[in-house]
């Protein structure tokens, strides 16, 4: 059974858009396909004639699937075959999904989508695939690129197409160098911004940025933390969950939705900085009546008590954690009143990995504290900066006196 309607586009033309209808499938799930985009009734209904035909004579097989839209398979994908997946991951890909690839080439057929196609699509991305028309960095294409290729990937193995379009794929030579530059601040802008911090009337604010600058974390990382992560005896704190923020919004907007670390290698153990073992103890002793704090001990059940940042000097929210949108507005308050440069929270994860190569650390123990599980995540961080060039002629010029004595 199909059914025929009629839709507007923006511009105000007529198009038809068809709905056959299979049955159900094993598990009483409906089956149907859906196509849009047909200039003339006439089309629709005689692709619809076709599908029944097709339906009658028992030919819609896993090879038709191959004639369903892109936008419809990468819906399915992420409806049906993308599973036991973590939701942090997932929030990625359905972003990536509705908010470049549907739009951009949704309308091509499964197994019509080629090699062709997709190197145009790229290759767009570099031009005009950002916000009002600019490019986008080539860490983000290859990020979208991935997730098309992971749903691809499984497109081959259910037998839908017979080759992943996007393997092999070429980023232009011209663009090979476009990328998002590095934001950070130096040692001495980071010290300025966190005097500022101690200024307001919210005192979570310093140990909540101190945290995220010298233990690297991300947000999210230090968002999830909770009194029983963080040993002071032994100056060490766990990483060992994070908060999934994006997903707070709507009917979850009161939640606090915590999931395991980005990757096994996220899981970590890191020292505290004195300054920030201090912070710590005197976040503690807001809420902990002023008792010393040598250790925390572990706990399964966690409530919102338990977590170390939360107000309280706030009539309203006293007592209540921390919001994203909360510590995006209140970095951008210390930003502004320190005189600083424009960057976002997670470049103070930057500025540490920064100040940590200064230092001399190698990339592997950024890689260890950071928690990457590649390598290759960390090599943004290879490029020298004016410290770190000046620290190798020290070390040049020491070991050539000491030769030459």
């Amino acid at each position: 059974m199909s059914l025929i309607k009629s839709y507007e586009l923006k511009n105000g033309k007529k198009r038809y858009e068809v709905y056959c209808y299979l049955g159900t499938d094993g598990r009483g799930k409906e089956k149907r396909i859906h196509r849009r985009g047909f200039i003339k009734e006439a089309d629709a209904k005689r692709f619809a004639k076709n599908i029944e035909s097709d339906v009658i004579n028992n030919k819609i097989n896993a090879s038709f699937k191959g004639n369903m839209l892109l936008s419809d398979y990468l819906t399915d994908w992420l409806n049906e075959y993308k599973i036991n997946v973590k939701e942090g991951s997932m929030i990625l890909y359905r972003y990536n999904v509705n908010h470049y690839l549907i739009p951009n080439i949704g309308h091509y057929q499964l197994a019509k989508y080629t090699y062709d196609i997709h190197q145009r699509f790229i290759t767009s991305l570099f031009e005009t695939g950002g916000k009002d028309g600019g490019p986008l960095s080539k860490n983000t294409i290859n990020i979208i690129n991935s997730t098309l290729s992971n749903a691809l990937a499984k497109a081959v193995k259910l037998g839908f197409i017979q080759v992943n379009p996007t393997l092999h794929v070429e980023f232009p030579k011209k663009y090979e160098s476009i990328d998002s530059p590095l934001h950070f601040w130096t040692v001495e802008q980071a010290e300025t911004f966190l005097e500022f911090a101690k200024k307001e009337r919210e005192p979570l604010w310093y140990p909540f940025f101190l945290t995220i600058l010298d233990l690297g974390l991300r947000k999210g990382e230090a968002m999830a933390l909770t009194y029983n992560d963080v040993d002071l005896k032994n100056n060490t704190i766990d990483i060992k969950r994070t908060r999934l923020y994006r997903r707070e919004k709507g009917d979850l907007k009161d939640a606090i939705i915590l999931d395991d670390p980005k990757t096994h290698a996220s899981i970590r153990q890191l020292h505290l900085t004195e300054r920030l073992k201090a912070a710590l103890i005197d976040q503690f002793e807001i809420f902990l009546e002023n008792k010393k704090v040598i250790s925390i001990s572990n706990s399964t059940d966690i409530k919102e008590d338990d977590f170390i940042f939360r107000y309280s000097s706030s009539l309203r929210y006293t007592g209540k954690t921390i919001r994203a949108r909360s510590t995006n507005t209140a970095f951008e308050r210390i930003r502004k009143n320190a005189g600083l440069p424009k960057i976002k929270i997670h470049d103070l994860r930057h500025t540490h990995a920064i100040l940590m190569r200064e230092s001399g650390a190698p990339l592997e123990e950024v890689q260890d504290t950071l928690g990457h599980s590649d390598i290759k995540s960390t090599q943004i961080y290879a490029k020298t900066t004016p410290k770190i060039i000046e620290r190798a002629s020290k070390r040049y010029e020491n070991y050539v006196n000491k030769k030459s004595n």
